[in-house]
């Protein structure tokens, strides 16, 4: 039973991402990983007792003990890539500030000479 409840609510789960996805609300770069997730989290949910002698097999004494460790390890890589992304958004917006500001001082430069050709 509890297997049956797990495995529903993985595949809920994997419904929104593809909902998500289908609506454009996730986009492309970043779906890839979450249907991954889910379709890891639907397998999961099938494979229990599997998981279960695996974390014997590893020295975990209690499974779910080993789902929270692999939850808690995705969860920090994930909280990488999304602070890399971050930085990096952060310098291209930097560089798009400057650029701009300098396009703005030449147009400003520009504007200045033609007004001191039409008054000449």
């Amino acid at each position: 039973m509890n297997q049956l409840v797990a495995i529903l609510i993985t595949l809920f789960f994997l419904g929104l991402i593809v909902s998500f996805t289908v609506t454009h609300k996730l986009k492309d770069r970043y779906a890839f990983l979450w249907l991954v997730t889910a379709i890891a989290g639907v397998l999961a949910a099938a494979c229990i007792p599997l998981l279960n002698r695996f974390a014997q097999w590893i020295g975990i004494a209690y499974m779910p003990t080993f789902v929270i460790l692999v939850t808690i390890i995705f969860i920090l890589a994930l909280l990488v890539r999304q602070t890399m992304s971050l930085s990096n958004q952060s310098d291209k917006i930097k560089t798009l500030t400057q650029e701009f500001a300098v396009m703005e001082k030449k147009l400003l430069e520009l504007e200045k000479a033609a007004e001191g050709r039409e008054r000449s």
